[in-house]
């Protein structure tokens, strides 16, 4: 018999986990932990995922900031399975992540002026969810 037992918690200042996935997040070409957006003008987030060995049944959950809703989204990279919009993440289900760096985009529009924080994305393997790894938390203003 197997058995799986973990907790959920809220962090306010979760920290990067870099094992078995390394993920980081771009938001509009920029970098740092405090990011500038225009309300009214197309961004897109990157999110890029390194992986050191190949993974199965792979669930990439990707939060968008509070003042943001979706652009218009193409088909994603040829890992994907299925791709979910979610009003505040979007969900990525891959089957077979080989090793390397993979890149997912998100095409977002800032509408909200304010000050928003990214919460980090996050790389879990579906079927042993305490296997994962996430981005830092970052600070978006739009203006």
């Amino acid at each position: 018999m197997y058995a799986t037992a973990y907790q959920t918690f809220q962090n306010p200042q979760p920290a990067a986990v870099a094992a078995p996935f390394r993920v980081t997040t771009t938001l509009a070409g920029q970098t740092g932990a405090q990011v500038k957006l225009k309300a009214g003008q197309p961004a897109e987030l990157l999110v890029t995922v390194e992986v050191a060995a190949e993974a199965r049944y792979v669930l990439l959950e990707v939060p968008i900031p509070a003042g943001c809703s979706y652009g218009d989204n193409k088909p994603g990279n040829s890992f994907e399975v299925h791709r979910e919009y979610l009003r505040h993440q979007t969900g990525i289900f891959i089957d077979v992540l080989p090793v390397g760096r993979h890149t997912f985009r998100i095409a977002l529009q800032p509408r909200f002026r304010g000050q928003y924080t990214l919460n980090p994305a996050r790389a879990e393997l579906m079927y042993f969810p305490t296997r994962f790894g996430r981005s830092a938390s970052k600070q978006t203003t739009i203006n």
